[in-house]
């Protein structure tokens, strides 16, 4: 994972990690660790948990029955298998360390507004720019919890850590990380419809790599000269329009 500041995930191995300095964040599965301040070493984990050991052992399963009903070869049982595997660790790692990584990066913040900035560190003086604008996006907006989410959305409020998580997956929303809680910006919500606006869906799918997700709130609650308000108010009655603007700013420029 790379983020700015730099965050890298690895193997934990034991070596080769000269010059690391203050212990971040530890707990059975991640030990975390700073290096200038605006590095971070992730050493993570997987263990033998029993519940992911026994999804692989099921989904391997299917996939060998899968394999000798259809007559496949050797080769492709293999490629199979491989696939499955890669499926499960996936979903595994999505489940296991989501919340990890959202608690490290909240003390990632915290450890940022404790520094001190040094006169000559413009790598920490621009972590530290970079985490207050974040910060002052975040207490600015309006934001709804997981339940409240359910409420705007008519979904069941039964689960709704699993529910929310189901549309982050498909990309139909933005969420971030409030002390420690996922809070969903409020602008995006069609509440007379009970749905995600269209056009925000959109425009999250379109958002090029090099953008954050802060980077796109901080677009949508900004005013803008194409609408009276910012783009994120102008969702609702003028949809295409804000796709329109956003497409343009989004487009890379083009020199020579």
């Amino acid at each position: 994972m790379v983020a700015a500041p730099a965050i890298g995930k690895r193997a934990a191995s034991g070596s080769g990690r000269r010059g690391i300095g203050r212990a971040l964040y530890a707990s059975k599965a991640l030990t975390v660790s700073t290096h200038a301040s605006v590095r971070v070493h992730v050493d993570l984990s997987i263990g033998s948990d029993p519940a992911a050991l026994q999804a692989l052992h099921d989904a391997l399963a299917a996939s060998v029955a899968q394999a000798g009903v259809s007559g496949k070869t050797i080769t492709d049982a293999a490629s199979m298998l491989a696939m499955t595997f890669e499926k499960v660790a996936e979903r595994y790692l999505s489940d296991a360390f989501s919340g990890e990584f959202d608690k490290m990066v909240s003390e990632y913040r915290v450890m940022l507004r404790e520094n001190l900035v040094k006169g000559d560190d413009l790598q920490l003086k621009a972590a530290l720019n970079r985490a207050r604008l974040q910060e002052r996006i975040l207490t600015t907006t309006q934001m709804a919890d997981q339940a409240e989410a359910c409420e705007l959305l008519g979904l069941s409020g039964a689960n709704p850590s699993a529910t929310m998580k189901r549309k982050e997956d498909r990309q139909e929303l933005l969420r971030f990380t409030v002390d420690g809680r996922a809070v969903y910006p409020l602008l995006q919500f069609d509440v007379e419809g009970r749905r995600v606006y269209p056009a925000m869906r959109h425009i999250i799918r379109a958002k090029p790599d090099e953008w954050s997700d802060f980077r796109l709130l901080h677009w949508l609650t900004r005013p803008h000269l194409d609408f009276d308000d910012t783009p994120g108010a102008a969702l609702a009655g003028e949809p295409e329009a804000v796709i329109a603007a956003f497409e343009r700013e989004a487009e890379p420029e083009v020199h020579g």
